[in-house]
């Protein structure tokens, strides 16, 4: 399979370092050596569901909605190493659901699928529109199917699958992790405000509102904890799994107490 290309697309490559990054997130170039789940499937709601049911197990629950919530965490990352590349090394990966598989992997007692590329090219963005339309392959040409394929398979609310997504978002605009040098990460805060806004909210699907804006607020002081930290405003459900105490998020809405100034 090769990467669709336009007029005005630069063929480039990823370093090792940066390969080594991606790695870390669970992103290969190489084909998997065990079967995996090519993403189109879960563009189907039927699919969705017969794929949460065989994997309950591994996820760790019995419950659709904690499976689905614990999925889309894991997927969020699909949207995560995208705006990554895109944002801190001017590159664009071929994130076509049929260009994924997904292959189950764990890690800390914790399902955690590792995804593989099957045309693994890059090209070099030249222009801010370039990466506004990939943007919005991301979003709505892709993740916002998956999120209404999980809603028809398991009846979750999308509030808590678009936060699910928002939180790995404001992380890659929030770490210097991905600054390699002093020259990449140029304009990230104009790019963060540009998927914050209101206006661009069609890049995300059928909404009239910014579904990744209603989550970010502003970071506070929490007590028990030393750094600020933006408070999740729905539960993605961790603390269902089995064992599951200790999978709750740090942020979780119904333990953090904010402190009053």
């Amino acid at each position: 399979m090769h990467l669709e290309r336009r007029s005005g697309d630069r063929m480039s490559t990823l370093t090792e370092q940066q390969w080594e990054i991606l790695r870390k997130y669970r992103f290969h170039a190489t084909a998997p050596a065990l079967k995996g789940e090519e993403a189109t499937s879960f563009l189907d709601g039927g699919k969705m569901k017969s794929y949460l049911s065989q994997r309950r197990s591994l996820i760790g629950t019995d419950d659709f909605k904690v499976a689905a919530s614990l999925f889309m965490k894991r997927y969020a990352f699909v949207a995560a190493m995208g705006l990554m590349t895109m944002t801190y090394w001017n590159k664009k990966l071929n994130l076509k659901p049929e260009n994924l598989i997904m292959v189950d992997g764990e890690k800390n007692g914790l399902w955690m699928p590792q995804f593989h590329l099957k045309d693994a090219s890059v090209t070099e963005f030249t222009s801010l529109e370039e990466k506004k339309t990939f943007i919005q392959s991301i979003f709505r040409d892709h993740l916002d199917h998956v999120i209404q394929s999980i809603k028809r398979a398991t009846k979750l609310s999308n509030l808590i699958l678009w936060e699910n997504i928002a939180v790995y978002v404001f992380w890659i605009f929030e770490s210097d992790d991905f600054l390699l040098n002093e020259g990449t990460g140029s304009g990230r805060d104009d790019q963060l405000r540009m998927l914050l806004s209101d206006e661009n909210s069609p890049w995300f699907g059928n909404y009239h509102r910014n579904p990744l804006a209603r989550y970010y607020s502003s970071k506070v002081n929490v007590e028990g904890k030393t750094e600020k930290m933006r408070v999740r405003k729905t539960c993605c459900f961790s603390y269902r799994l089995e064992n599951g105490e200790q999978y709750r998020c740090k942020t979780c809405p119904q333990t953090c107490l904010i402190k009053k100034t």
